[in-house]
Protein backbone atom coordinates (compact mmCIF):
# COMPACT_ATOMS: atom_id res chain seq x y z
CA UNK A 1 0.00 0.00 0.00
CA UNK A 2 1.18 3.54 -0.68
CA UNK A 3 0.18 7.02 0.38
CA UNK A 4 0.38 9.93 -2.04
CA UNK A 5 1.08 13.48 -0.88
CA UNK A 6 0.03 16.12 -3.41
CA UNK A 7 2.41 19.08 -3.22
CA UNK A 8 1.42 20.60 -6.56
CA UNK A 9 0.13 23.82 -5.01
CA UNK A 10 3.21 24.48 -2.88
CA UNK A 11 6.18 26.75 -3.57
CA UNK A 12 9.49 24.93 -4.04
CA UNK A 13 10.80 26.06 -0.66
CA UNK A 14 7.84 24.45 1.12
CA UNK A 15 8.18 21.27 -0.95
CA UNK A 16 11.76 20.98 0.30
CA UNK A 17 10.60 21.37 3.91
CA UNK A 18 8.07 18.55 3.45
CA UNK A 19 10.62 16.24 1.80
CA UNK A 20 13.15 16.98 4.53
CA UNK A 21 10.61 16.13 7.23
CA UNK A 22 9.93 12.73 5.67
CA UNK A 23 13.64 12.04 5.26
CA UNK A 24 14.29 13.06 8.87
CA UNK A 25 11.64 10.63 10.13
CA UNK A 26 12.99 7.87 7.81
CA UNK A 27 9.65 7.61 6.04
CA UNK A 28 11.03 8.47 2.63
CA UNK A 29 12.72 5.25 1.64
CA UNK A 30 14.71 4.40 -1.44
CA UNK A 31 11.64 2.69 -2.88
CA UNK A 32 9.56 5.86 -2.49
CA UNK A 33 9.18 8.16 -5.43
CA UNK A 34 9.30 11.93 -5.55
CA UNK A 35 7.65 13.24 -8.65
CA UNK A 36 7.38 16.91 -9.49
CA UNK A 37 4.02 17.34 -7.77
CA UNK A 38 3.50 14.12 -5.81
CA UNK A 39 5.40 12.31 -3.10
CA UNK A 40 4.57 8.61 -3.10
CA UNK A 41 5.31 6.90 0.20
CA UNK A 42 5.58 3.20 -0.61
CA UNK A 43 4.91 0.71 2.18
CA UNK A 44 2.95 3.29 4.20
CA UNK A 45 -0.67 2.72 5.12
CA UNK A 46 -1.33 5.02 8.09
CA UNK A 47 -2.87 8.12 6.53
CA UNK A 48 -3.55 9.74 9.90
CA UNK A 49 0.11 9.38 10.92
CA UNK A 50 1.35 10.97 7.69
CA UNK A 51 -1.25 13.73 8.01
CA UNK A 52 -0.09 14.44 11.58
CA UNK A 53 3.55 14.58 10.47
CA UNK A 54 2.63 17.09 7.78
CA UNK A 55 0.61 19.23 10.21
CA UNK A 56 3.47 19.16 12.75
CA UNK A 57 5.97 20.08 10.03
CA UNK A 58 3.91 23.06 8.92
CA UNK A 59 3.46 24.21 12.52
CA UNK A 60 7.12 23.80 13.47
CA UNK A 61 8.16 25.83 10.43
CA UNK A 62 5.55 28.49 11.25
CA UNK A 63 3.64 27.92 8.02
CA UNK A 64 0.14 29.03 9.02
CA UNK A 65 -1.44 29.75 5.64
CA UNK A 66 -1.50 26.12 4.43
CA UNK A 67 -3.48 23.15 5.67
CA UNK A 68 -3.39 19.39 5.28
CA UNK A 69 -6.46 17.59 3.96
CA UNK A 70 -7.36 14.10 2.80
CA UNK A 71 -8.61 13.78 -0.76
CA UNK A 72 -12.21 12.57 -0.58
CA UNK A 73 -12.13 11.26 -4.14
CA UNK A 74 -8.79 9.39 -4.05
CA UNK A 75 -8.13 6.92 -1.27
CA UNK A 76 -4.78 7.31 0.51
CA UNK A 77 -4.07 10.73 -0.97
CA UNK A 78 -3.27 13.80 1.09
CA UNK A 79 -3.13 17.34 -0.25
CA UNK A 80 -1.53 20.45 1.18
CA UNK A 81 -3.58 23.48 0.21
CA UNK A 82 -3.40 27.20 0.80
CA UNK A 83 -6.23 28.20 3.12
CA UNK A 84 -7.49 31.23 1.16
CA UNK A 85 -7.59 29.48 -2.20
CA UNK A 86 -9.49 26.37 -1.23
CA UNK A 87 -13.05 27.58 -1.84
CA UNK A 88 -12.03 28.85 -5.29
CA UNK A 89 -11.30 25.23 -6.20
CA UNK A 90 -14.83 24.26 -5.05
CA UNK A 91 -13.34 22.47 -2.06
CA UNK A 92 -14.96 23.12 1.29
CA UNK A 93 -13.17 21.95 4.42
CA UNK A 94 -14.53 21.33 7.89
CA UNK A 95 -12.73 23.63 10.31
CA UNK A 96 -12.96 21.01 13.04
CA UNK A 97 -11.69 17.81 11.39
CA UNK A 98 -10.40 18.79 7.93
CA UNK A 99 -12.89 16.64 6.00
CA UNK A 100 -13.52 17.81 2.41
CA UNK A 101 -16.91 18.58 0.88
CA UNK A 102 -18.21 19.43 -2.58
CA UNK A 103 -20.42 22.30 -1.42
CA UNK A 104 -20.71 24.79 1.40
CA UNK A 105 -24.11 23.35 2.35
CA UNK A 106 -22.59 19.88 2.89
CA UNK A 107 -19.87 21.40 5.06
CA UNK A 108 -22.33 23.38 7.18
CA UNK A 109 -24.50 20.31 7.81
CA UNK A 110 -21.42 18.28 8.74
CA UNK A 111 -20.04 20.96 11.07
CA UNK A 112 -23.28 20.99 13.02
CA UNK A 113 -22.58 17.38 13.99
CA UNK A 114 -19.42 18.48 15.82
CA UNK A 115 -21.50 20.59 18.19
CA UNK A 116 -23.46 17.53 19.32
CA UNK A 117 -20.36 15.51 20.26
Amino acid sequence: MAIKVDVSRLPNSLKEIIISAFEHKSILQKQSNIHKNTIILDHENDVLRIKQILEDTLASNQVNDYMVAENSQQENEIAILKKGDIEQLDIFICAHCGMLFDSELQRIIHQRIHYFF
